[in-house]
């Protein structure tokens, strides 16, 4: 991966951290910022160092094919019987032409360790290799053991593209590779933020579903208005959570936070966490996921996963892109996928095609997410993460999947869906199965129009027999209106 950002950590003086009750461990001092983020693995808790500094703290030395810094990071964890983990690790920067580029930039370094339930402190130490400065950091926490739901530390995602399935890095999880914002710094141009969390246990609260929401708040407790988001979840293990909040129509304070919270179907509260948010007046520096010809996918090269990647793309495409993504997968190769993948967004968002791919790729982890029970994991094969995908999020969405009379339902409203205004779409579960919905009608144009919609909709008890379906088709009902509430639900939307 090539980028001018790597990954490191401290800066002259002792820089005490502050431990958070409900959110990571952060510590910051002139050009450094240091994360510390506890999560989970197979109920084994462990916790994530997240280091960044500025490249001018250290001095560029010469070697055989350029300039370069150098510096050591070492991480002690003691309890009171002594220490019980310990990492060292040799930190070199990019190699340049100058010492001045060697000296540019930002450096980042992930490091992990295990902890098993105890009290902690943890002391870190960067040295330059030639000795010119020094900085040094310790925290006391505690590491808890328990079986109840709870959230992993949240973080900011600055960038992000397809884990390489063969050499998963530091930065891998839940199939992308995430490059953190460390301290959780965000512009107040920026156009979104894009985040990862992760949930634990909650299978053991829900028996399916449950919903999560998030929002931003200010700092005097205030919800930021048009921050809030809300997904549905099915409850497992370890629920990832990998998502973005729209910024444009966003107005960041100081003080501002990340509010992540799961809740049962009744709103009891299962888990929340926070992560502060520091709002700068310039945007974070990009990551270059792109090499010099342009092309952001260089580095999107498993081709399993790619032909994956291609398939997702069916719910946006047109005819004639459905019948190329159909034709030629089984005897494409690598470069000519990517290639069909830049025309294609060259096509979707010609203002920027790879920020068009972007929010694109955080759509299809969503529907994998929400909808992909049913396909083993592919949202976009089903068809609410195909509506989903092709129209967006929907602004209003009615769910009744407790009904008595019905098959579970729910009723999506878009305000806009592509050229058109005040469409509907109805998703019901005919197998009772509530993770796995179908469409069974839509006022939109193109889309499944079943005129016995409703008839089918209560027929829960003994399916529609075709001569019915038939009968019904040939003589419509002419109440249009019949005054039950899923059709009250669909022309009424709220």
């Amino acid at each position: 991966m090539n980028n001018q950002r790597q990954i490191i950590i401290g800066i002259a003086a002792m820089l005490t951290l502050v431990l958070i009750d409900n959110g990571p461990c952060k510590a910051q001092d002139d050009g450094v910022w240091i994360d510390l983020l506890r999560f989970q693995n197979e109920n084994a808790p462990y916790f994530e160092i997240q280091l960044e500094f500025q490249s001018n703290a250290l001095t560029a030395q010469k070697a055989d094919s350029g300039w370069q810094t150098t510096a050591q990071f070492e991480a002690t964890l003691e309890s009171a019987d002594g220490i019980v983990n310990y990492a060292k690790t040799v930190i070199a920067g990019p190699v340049e032409l100058d010492s001045l580029t060697a000296m540019t930039g930002t450096q980042l370094h992930i490091e992990r360790m295990e902890a098993p339930p105890g009290n902690y402190r943890i002391n870190m130490m960067l040295n330059d290799a030639v000795g010119t400065f020094s900085s040094a950091s310790s925290l006391d926490f505690k590491v808890s053991q328990t079986d109840a739901p709870s959230w992993s530390d949240a973080f900011v995602v600055e960038a992000y593209a397809p884990t390489d399935v063969n050499s998963p890095s530091p930065l891998s999880r839940s199939g992308f590779d995430m490059l953190p914002v460390v301290g959780g710094r965000l512009g107040t141009e920026a156009d979104r933020l894009q985040f990862y969390a992760e949930l634990y246990n909650v299978q053991d609260v829900v028996d399916s579903l449950f919903l999560v929401s998030c929002w931003i708040e200010d700092g005097r407790g205030q919800i930021t208005s048009g921050s809030q988001r809300y997904f549905r979840k099915v409850a497992q293990k370890v629920v990832p959570l990998f998502t973005s909040i729209p910024m444009s129509d966003v107005t960041l304070k100081p003080q501002s936070k990340l509010i992540i919270q799961a809740a049962t179907k009744e709103n009891q509260i299962i888990a929340q966490t926070e992560l502060p948010l520091d709002v700068q007046q310039s945007s974070p520096q990009e990551l270059a996921w792109n090499g010099p010809d342009g092309n952001y996918l260089r580095d999107f090269t498993d081709s399993l996963a790619l032909i994956q990647h291609v398939r997702d793309h069916r719910p946006r495409a047109d005819a004639s892109q459905r019948h190329t993504i159909e034709g030629f997968l089984d005897v494409a190769t690598v470069e000519q996928m990517q290639a069909f993948l830049l025309s294609f967004w060259e096509e979707q968002a010609p203002q920027n095609p790879e920020m068009g791919w972007r929010n694109y790729t955080t759509a299809i982890a969503y529907a994998d997410s929400s909808y992909g029970a049913c396909r083993k994991g592919h949202g976009a094969e089903t068809e609410m993460g195909s509506i989903y995908l092709r129209y967006g999020p929907p602004n209003t969405v009615v769910k009744r999947h407790n009904e008595t009379d019905y098959y579970p339902y729910e009723i999506w409203h878009y305000h806009r869906a592509g050229a058109f205004t005040n469409k509907r779409f109805l998703f019901f579960s005919p197998h009772m199965v509530a993770e796995c919905f179908v469409l069974l009608h839509s006022d939109m144009l193109g889309e499944i129009q079943n005129t016995d919609w409703l008839h089918q909709l209560r027929n829960r008890e003994n399916r529609l027999r075709v001569t019915d379906s038939q009968l019904n088709r040939l003589n419509p009902r002419r109440d249009t209106f019949s005054g039950e509430e899923p059709e009250d639900l669909f022309f009424n939307p709220r």
